[in-house]
């Protein structure tokens, strides 16, 4: 059986059927029929042939037997083609303006063309002489318009058609030929430099392909002025650089600097070199021996670590193998982990906690943190000052802690609106954190709260969800569930650079996470994990292994070089509670909430009404009235009896009543200060039974008609700030839609 044979416009040209066979034109097979013969009513556009079958009329006569017994084709009358030669009257399946090439057609202006387009070339067969306004190719099977000829352009298929063609005479004078863009022959003749060396001799004596004008080799005299590579050419010369540099201007090359142009040529450290870069490797970190620019980790399997819901999981990168870690969650959303103590740490936002545990024994487990309004969607833990920080988007706060859970701190309270994803920097001593309130951003602090600056804001991002560091690098990438975006900048902000746009896979991106040259991110939307090229996006992959029976939350590869050794510069700093670095290096020691530091040693964290504190604040008050200048304020009368006062000598006849004045001003006093003790006394007899309270809390006070018996009632009317006459803002209401 001979299948259906496609020709060069799609058409079938031609098909056979076993015997009891139908040709199906929809599904392209022929599906054996048993019915008799002469109950099938045959259609008018259908041909049966001797031996049984059927094929469509049009196939009757063109020339390729179809039928088995080659009944379609007999009988044929004759004709004759373009190339006057007789065949068999096939059916016509060409229109007037199409050439028939066996069972399809060509176009018939395509005949004689010099190009072969029939299968076996019929087209360029026999083809006649050219006639009088017609040009004739060298290869005897074209035409052209005489006009084409010697337009500078192939009409002919070899060309033929510009050979021998004589350059017009500039109707310039010999005297005004642009030698610039011209070249002048000997006989005074003007053409284009184009027309030199060109093979064709376009001056009178042909000088303009001589020796003379075309063996000159530029390149021989002083390298032709370029710094690098001088190229010549049959029509001059051209400068080229070697590799690692570009060509500016005409003749000077300069060098590539490919570690700030190319994003990517090297894993981690990448060094410029004339001519070229070198790339190498941080410690801990080994070249790849089938690609040296790239780093590998030299110890340990990386994992992948994310929260889901019911479970946090763990899936290895290598094979893919899915183990669950901590079970029985309720519904654990932040994680972050210790890896030299071996702890990790979620968020559960439907118990309202943090909780804590040993992936040696993560059934034993630790709540640090629980609270009817916490709701932690951020976590991250400063592995080398033993600190963890926290977002709380029911308080609208970011939190730190010490590791022992001992000591806490509201480090951000202003102005955040939905603070979600948390990351650190210990050894840069920044914090970052994103915001997707009304007013999104991504912003840093230092690791107390202090110096908070917003680094990215909008149009670049509008809903922030999942920040990381990649720490070998310095960068920040982020992911963004309004723009579908995954991006990078510096730790500052600058450079910012959208890595990989997608509306396909990243169609609600949530957390992400970056380990080596990987780049890793949780998709809501698909359930499901995804890993891409960090430099460029590319080579996206879907890594989750099987099913997810809920959302991906929050991920982390788990490697020892994701929490990279540093100095801990609190180790020497004896701070009474909590210690952090400064992007400047040096420790910096931090009160919890209630406390202050000791106006003495700077490290020694007090009650806010201790003496050291209160003397601190009392120095600070006593030199801000330092800076006040004296006021004339004293009376110079005044002060001139004072000063007598000290001298006898100095008083004078005119002032001796002035003891007097003084003696009778101090028994008035006296008298005054023993009717206020009287009328004391009297009054304390009269409410003997009266308890006395003292009230911690200011916003309370006491009045005469809420004392009965000796029992102090308080009520609504009595508080001095009353919550219920003020609107508290719950934060922007965000529409996932």
């Amino acid at each position: 059986m001979r299948m259906t044979q496609v020709g060069r416009w799609g058409r079938n040209v031609a098909a056979l059927y076993p015997k009891g066979a139908k040709w199906n034109e929809r599904t392209k097979v022929c599906p054996q029929v048993n019915c008799s013969l002469s109950t099938v009513t045959l259609s008018s556009h259908m041909f049966r042939c001797h031996s049984g079958g059927t094929i469509p009329r049009r196939w009757v006569c063109d020339g390729e037997a179809d039928c088995a017994d080659n009944s379609d084709e007999k009988d044929c009358a004759e004709t004759s083609n373009a190339a006057k030669e007789v065949v068999p009257n096939r059916a016509r399946i060409c229109r007037e303006n199409e050439f028939q090439c066996g069972s399809y057609c060509v176009l018939r202006a395509w005949v004689c063309d010099g190009t072969e387009d029939c299968l076996h070339g019929e087209d360029e067969a026999s083809c006649p002489d050219c006639p009088s306004d017609r040009f004739q190719c060298k290869n005897k099977k074209q035409c052209i318009l005489n006009h084409q000829r010697c337009d500078a352009k192939n009409d002919c298929a070899d060309g033929s058609d510009e050979d021998n063609c004589s350059v017009p005479q500039s109707p310039e004078a010999t005297s005004s030929c642009d030698l610039t863009t011209h070249y002048l022959c000997g006989g005074g003749k003007c053409i284009e430099q184009r027309y030199l060396c060109d093979g064709s001799n376009n001056c009178e004596n042909g000088e303009d392909e001589s020796e003379k004008v075309c063996g000159i080799n530029e390149c021989e005299r002083n390298n032709g002025g370029c710094t690098h590579i001088c190229m010549n050419t049959r029509e001059g010369y051209h400068c080229a650089c070697d590799a690692g540099y570009r060509l500016i201007g005409k003749y000077t090359c300069e060098d590539i600097n490919e570690c700030k142009e190319i994003p990517g040529i090297c894993s981690q450290t990448c060094t410029n070199t004339n001519g070229g870069y070198h790339c190498s490797c941080l410690p801990g970190y080994l070249r790849d021996t089938r690609n040296f620019t790239r780093c590998k980790a030299e110890n340990g399997d990386a994992l992948l670590l994310f929260a889901h819901m019911y479970d946090i999981r763990s899936l290895r990168l290598t094979d893919r193998e899915m183990t669950s870690v901590v079970s029985a969650t309720s519904g654990a959303t932040a994680l972050d982990y210790m890896f030299r103590s071996q702890h990790i740490i979620w968020s559960d936002h439907k118990e309202n906690e943090i909780v804590r545990a040993s992936l040696a024994n993560p059934e034993a487990r630790e709540v640090l943190v629980k609270g009817e309004k916490i709701t932690s969607d951020g976590l991250a833990v400063d592995w080398i000052h033993n600190n963890l920080y926290y977002s709380d988007r029911g308080n609208f706060q970011i939190h730190m802690m010490t590791w022992n859970a001992k000591w806490s701190k509201i480090i951000v309270s202003e102005k955040l609106g939905r603070p979600r994803a948390i990351a650190v920097s210990p050894l840069n001593g920044y914090i970052f954190w994103s915001d997707w309130g009304q007013d999104a951003k991504i912003e840093r602090a230092w690791l107390d709260g202090y110096n908070r600056t917003p680094i990215v804001e909008t149009p670049h991002v509008y809903w922030p969800n999942g920040i990381t560091i990649d720490h070998p690098n310095n960068h920040i990438y982020w992911c963004d569930g309004k723009l579908n975006t995954i991006s990078r900048a510096n730790l500052d902000g600058s450079q910012l650079e959208v890595i990989l746009f997608s509306t396909s896979v990243l169609r609600l991106p949530y957390s992400i996470t970056v380990f080596e040259d990987r780049l890793y991110w949780t998709d809501w939307f698909h359930m499901a994990m995804y890993s891409a090229n960090k430099f460029t996006g590319e080579g996206i992959k879907n890594i989750s292994a099987g099913h997810l029976i809920d959302v991906p939350k929050s991920i982390h590869v788990y490697h020892e070089y994701r929490q990279p050794s540093g100095e801990n510069v609190c180790a020497t700093q004896q701070c009474s509670h909590i210690c952090v670095r400064s992007p400047t290096g040096s420790p910096l020691c931090v009160c919890p909430d209630g406390l202050m530091l000791s106006s003495k040693d700077s490290s020694t964290c007090l009650d806010n009404d201790s003496e050291e504190t209160l003397g601190f604040k009392s120095t600070q008050v006593q030199d801000e009235r330092s800076r006040v200048p004296n006021l004339p304020f004293e009376n110079p009368q005044r002060n001139d009896y004072l000063s007598k006062l000290h001298d006898p000598q100095g008083l004078t006849a005119d002032e001796p009543h002035i003891g007097m004045i003084i003696g009778v001003t101090a028994g008035s006093a006296v008298m005054v200060l023993l009717l206020v003790l009287v009328s004391i006394a009297v009054w304390k007899s009269r409410q003997g039974d009266i308890k006395s309270i003292r009230f911690h809390n200011p916003i309370y006070r006491k009045t005469e008609d809420d004392m009965e018996e000796g029992i102090i009632a308080i009520t609504k009317k009595d508080l001095l700030y009353n919550p219920a006459q003020f609107k508290y803002s719950q934060g922007p209401q965000i529409c996932d839609n």
